[in-house]
């Protein structure tokens, strides 16, 4: 039986806890530096916490599209976005962004 719980030990709870370790380590010491038109954005437009944003990134400028409580209204509003700009065939990128202005979806068109 002792032997039994040493082995799960080894196994699950040792590998889960060194991952655990390592991505502690990388989100403190890992740079997370903000493209310059998002910082531009945020200093312009400031976000509350735990919302989130939708913007489009085409050739030239970044472009608001609109601030949401919930991540899947963020993503409805990309994706609506995109549907608009690939009917009239531009090129751009749609991203959904979190109140510390990281990516956490990006599409396409």
């Amino acid at each position: 039986m002792l032997s039994m719980f040493g082995l799960i030990v080894y196994y699950l709870v040792l590998p889960f806890l060194g991952a655990a370790l390592v991505l502690r380590f990388l989100r403190k010491y890992a740079k997370n530096e903000l493209p310059p038109d998002i910082v531009r954005l945020w200093e312009k437009r400031p976000i509350e916490k735990k919302w989130f944003r939708a913007v489009r990134r085409d050739e030239h400028t970044l472009r608001f599209l609109g601030d949401f409580e919930t991540h899947g209204e963020a993503v409805d509003c990309a994706y609506a976005a995109r549907k608009g700009a690939k009917a009239s065939g531009e090129k751009a990128a749609f991203l959904v962004l979190n109140d510390k202005g990281q990516a956490l979806e990006e599409v396409d068109s």
